[in-house]
């Protein structure tokens, strides 16, 4: 284990306006200006969660750093963070580090872009109100925009996840900003997603996965459950063409207001769902050589092997969210790094 690093150093500047430019030259910010992390505003951080400054909350072996409570909360301050928001910061903190602490550094140095995707479920959405309805995924909502911020700065300022340093994506991505929404259980016509995946409706989840961009999709004009349906399998063996068919990956279906509607109606449950899209989300060995997706000359009866998108239907993640003002629903691929891990807040 890696020893833990000293207590932060604290600096004395003129007015806070000095205090943000600080911030600035020191490289603490992720182009956007930062609260200043002063120590009262850290302390009321870590008192929410009841832990000491130097409680090391997880080791990324292969960078050979840290995470101690005072620094995560240091980060959630300058990300605007109220205290309240802190221990969903944690939580995600923790999977991560559970998961693989390795993947924290491999989420930013991969090429393709990643970032990282928080749904929140349980009472705690309410109680610190967390945006699950319009405008899911847009800027506004302080929770939602400040927790994605927590947990980027923390990726930058303790593990030196830097763009052209060691966060080498190649085009970048908006993800990177911060994923993180609420699933709007009371007016899904299913189960909240963690009680579906075992947890009771009164524990507070985080579901953790790295994600590339998402994908919106409208289907405003079909008039059965089927065409949603197949417009979404349609999607996922689509999105990136498909670069990732046969990884260990998960596709995370967020679907809008009307489109649940509409298949609440027909009477789909969430498995029913996922089984229909999974038998019907693949490509053909042909299709991704021929695409430049898949290694090696176009051979006899390559044009009837199914490559699925992913192994099972289980791996397609649905959760009811967002606004009533359309028919729109959100297709997201879960790179591998992070494969839709889920904790406890």
């Amino acid at each position: 284990m890696v020893e833990a690093t000293p207590r932060a150093a604290i600096h004395t500047i003129p007015d806070s306006l000095d205090a943000i430019e600080e911030c600035y030259r020191r490289g603490w910010t992720d182009g956007l200006p930062v609260v200043p992390p002063t120590a009262d505003r850290v302390q009321a951080m870590l008192e929410v969660v009841g832990l000491e400054p130097g409680h090391i909350l997880g080791e990324v072996p292969v960078r050979r750093r840290t995470l101690t409570a005072e620094q995560a909360a240091a980060n959630a301050v300058m990300a605007g963070c109220l205290p309240t928001y802190f221990p969903i910061v944690l939580a995600t903190m923790r999977v991560l580090f559970e998961h693989d602490p390795n993947c924290i550094h491999e989420v930013s140095a991969v090429t393709n872009s990643t970032g990282l995707m928080v749904a929140v479920n349980g009472p705690i959405r309410r109680e610190i109100n967390l945006n699950c309805t319009d405008n899911l995924f847009s800027p506004g909502n302080r929770a939602n925009s400040t927790i994605g911020r927590a947990l980027r700065l923390i990726l930058i300022n303790v593990f030196e996840q830097r763009p052209g340093l060691l966060d080498r994506g190649c085009m970048g991505s908006l993800t990177k900003f911060g994923v993180v929404f609420g699933e709007d259980e009371e007016n899904s016509p299913w189960e909240p997603f963690h009680v579906s995946q075992g947890f009771s409706a009164e524990q507070s989840t985080v579901t953790v996965a790295t994600i590339q961009d998402p994908s919106m999709h409208s289907n405003r004009y079909g008039s059965t459950a089927e065409s949603l349906l197949d417009s979404i399998a349609d999607g996922m063996a689509s999105h990136g063409l498909a670069a990732y068919f046969g990884r260990n990956i998960k596709w995370v279906w967020i679907v809008g207001h009307w489109h649940s509607e509409r298949l609440r109606l027909q009477s789909w449950t969430r498995t029913d769902m996922q089984e229909y899209v999974y038998e019907r989300a693949w490509r053909s060995a042909g299709q991704l050589k021929r695409l430049g997706m898949a290694t090696g000359a176009v051979q006899p009866g390559d044009d009837e092997e199914r490559r699925m998108s992913v192994a099972g239907p289980d791996d397609i993640l649905i959760f009811k969210a967002g606004g009533d003002s359309g028919m729109y629903s959100e297709l997201i691929m879960n790179y591998y790094g992070v494969p839709a891990e889920i904790g406890v807040i």
